[in-house]
């Protein structure tokens, strides 16, 4: 008897010891548009994969593993349409009912009373804020005397009802975690509206990060600092000149790596990603600006995969020289670096059995086949040599390139080729100067 009991003592332990936390969640209403959610962690500027559910019934478990920390966490139930919730993760289980629709407005959590305040704390000063944003974008554009002072007594009273939002939910929490999470969500707000566009941006810029503690480890346990940062970066740094904007831009990446001040792994995650997204708009100047302040973090600190990558995503940006590549013409090597017979030269990947191109390519063939100022490099991706032996006596003018193995021929994969046709335009020197989309687009950058 003795034995049993203890044998069942043992494997009540074991359980309990080996019980998890879950995260459920039910869509409300009912729908079939859904079948799988993701959960990630967020922390720093990474959205950390951790488990995934099919959705059942507008319905779902997820087991979070043993020691997860806390902090912020996204539940992603759409990935084409970028639908998700985030939500605050404090080492308990989590039960959400959620519009899948409209989220923000229609949500509600069991068992979790941060998350009720936070998202009623998001869905109260979200209204107030827009109204604020609103009147002081109003402000700019007044004459009338009364209308201004209408309108800045109704600033007065919505900055108060925004600073009364504040108080009431950080005085009645005593939770560390969520207390830096909201403050991180503040938004500063002058008391008292601006009338130029200018003073406006100017006080925005110096309080954009007053409710930030750069030093807090809260920083790292969502990635609302890398959006801040990315906020600040981007859109209150704008110029209509482009090097004016690039100064603007590396100003700010210098003004928040000094904020940021010796946590490398912070500095590390923020570089990343606002390098990666600079590689992406083909900025050249900017991303080798952000590779060198990359590189110059301990070692540690650096993934050199990702500078690899970096640098292969600006290899095809305006600007940059055309990856080089050579064909045979009667037996003869040539290089398209020494191809010297034009001023611009239109690099056309295209195929014969695609059916765009066969639409397209003989109207490119029109329109450059007696200007001497172009010429036209047009490799065709193929599976064999009989559409395009077919094809290309059309096209004599043309310097025409048979590239075998189609997607996996080695130009094609040098240019990164998804999709037929493709065009660059390059200046006599083989410099990229423009990337058309449609034969259109070509024709309307020579024209203009």
């Amino acid at each position: 008897m003795l034995k049993k009991i203890i044998l069942s003592l043992l494997l009540l332990i074991t359980f309990l010891g080996y019980s998890q936390n879950t995260i459920k969640g039910k869509l409300n209403p009912q729908t079939d548009t859904y079948s799988w959610v993701i959960l990630y962690q967020l922390k720093g500027a990474k959205q950390l994969y951790i488990t995934n559910s099919v959705i059942e019934n507008s319905q779902f478990t997820l087991e979070m593993p043993e020691k997860s920390e806390q902090g912020m966490y996204r539940l992603v139930y759409s990935m084409d349409n970028g639908k998700n919730i985030d939500f605050i993760y404090k080492n308990n289980s989590v039960e959400i009912t959620f519009n899948p629709e409209n989220p923000l407005e229609n949500i509600s959590f069991i068992n979790s009373e941060n998350n009720s305040k936070y998202y009623n704390y998001l869905a109260k000063s979200s209204l107030i804020k827009k109204k604020l944003d609103s009147l002081q974008l109003t402000y700019f554009k007044l004459i009338d005397e009364k209308e201004r002072l209408t309108t800045e007594n109704l600033y007065k009273e919505g900055l108060n009802s925004y600073q009364q939002i504040e108080q009431s939910i950080v005085l009645n929490s005593t939770d560390t975690l969520f207390n830096n999470i909201l403050k991180m969500k503040k938004k500063y707000y002058a008391p008292q509206l601006f009338s130029s566009a200018q003073e406006y941006l100017n006080s925005e810029k110096m309080h954009f990060f007053d409710s930030f503690n750069f030093s807090t480890e809260e920083l790292e346990t969502s990635t609302l600092l890398a959006e801040k940062i990315v906020d600040y970066i981007f859109y209150l740094n704008v110029s209509d000149d482009a090097e004016v904007q690039n100064k603007l831009y590396k100003n700010a990446v210098n003004e928040v790596m000094q904020k940021i001040g010796d946590n490398n792994e912070v500095k590390s995650e923020i570089l990343s990603t606002v390098l990666y997204t600079f590689s992406q708009l083909e900025n050249i100047e900017l991303t080798n600006f952000l590779v060198d302040k990359y590189n110059s973090l301990p070692e540690k600190y650096i993934n050199k995969s990702l500078v690899e990558e970096v640098e292969s995503l600006i290899k095809l940006a305006i600007g940059k020289t055309a990856p080089d590549f050579s064909w045979k013409e009667k037996s003869k090597e040539i290089k398209l670096s020494e191809l010297d017979v034009a001023e611009k030269y239109i690099l056309v990947f295209w195929s014969t059995s695609c059916s765009h191109c066969l639409e397209e390519v003989p109207k490119l063939y029109d329109y450059t086949k007696d200007k001497e100022n172009i010429h036209v490099i047009a490799v065709a991706l193929e599976k064999d040599e009989l559409g395009f032996n077919h094809y290309t006596l059309n096209y004599v003018k043309w310097t025409n390139v048979l590239g075998l193995k189609k997607w996996e021929n080695s130009i094609a994969k040098e240019y990164k080729i998804t999709a037929t046709p493709t065009y660059f335009v390059l200046d006599k020197d083989k410099k990229i100067i423009a990337k058309p989309d449609y034969f259109e687009d070509v024709k309307a950058f020579f024209e203009n």
